[in-house]
């Protein structure tokens, strides 16, 4: 198992949409050829397995080195994340809706702790939602940012923000907004 881990590390920048796609379509070939092909298809289809988890440990790493490198940026201390309470206005009360934030706010403010982390994402998708924050518009706009993204090939950043969507849709039913 040890060995495999080794490997994850690596091959892991050798591990791209490219190869998955290579790995479905020898599954294809091996799976026509009925059961001569079975053995070589289940190999391929422990790879395929193999090669997702991988890739998401690959992500961990990546994530915590760009968080080690913006503590380190940061002279030892974790960025300061934009408390949800920074664009509070006294004089704009009169025209006040139930929201403090436009929706391109609310994007900016999680793209920005998603800078500084996983857990500062986390904290601010929490915190917004208990804000009241988290709304059908702001999902929205995950989900079709992650659909641009996706149609651009960028298949890990398309999964990052329906992974976030998905997030602010939990946290906003715990917070009780459903």
């Amino acid at each position: 198992m040890e060995a495999m881990d080794y490997e994850t590390v690596r091959c892991g920048p050798l591990m791209t949409k490219e190869f998955v796609d290579h790995i479905k379509l020898r599954q294809q070939s091996y799976a026509s050829r009925g059961p001569a092909g079975e053995e070589p298809l289940v190999e391929l289809q422990a790879l395929e397995e193999w090669v997702m988890v991988a890739r998401e440990r690959q992500s961990e790493r990546d994530d915590n080195a760009r968080r080690a490198k913006a503590i380190e940026a940061n002279g030892g201390e974790a960025p300061l994340v934009v408390p949800i309470n920074a664009n509070t206005d006294a004089s704009d009360s009169s025209s006040e809706s139930s929201s403090k934030f436009n929706t391109g706010e609310k994007f900016d403010i999680l793209m920005t702790c998603a800078a500084s982390g996983v857990d500062a994402l986390r904290n601010a998708i929490i915190d917004l939602a208990k804000a009241g924050e988290v709304d059908d518009v702001l999902v929205s706009l995950l989900q079709s940012n992650a659909l641009n993204a996706e149609e651009a090939g960028d298949d890990g950043r398309a999964k990052f923000l329906r992974k976030v969507a998905e997030v602010c849709v939990r946290e906003r039913s715990a917070a009780g907004f459903d």
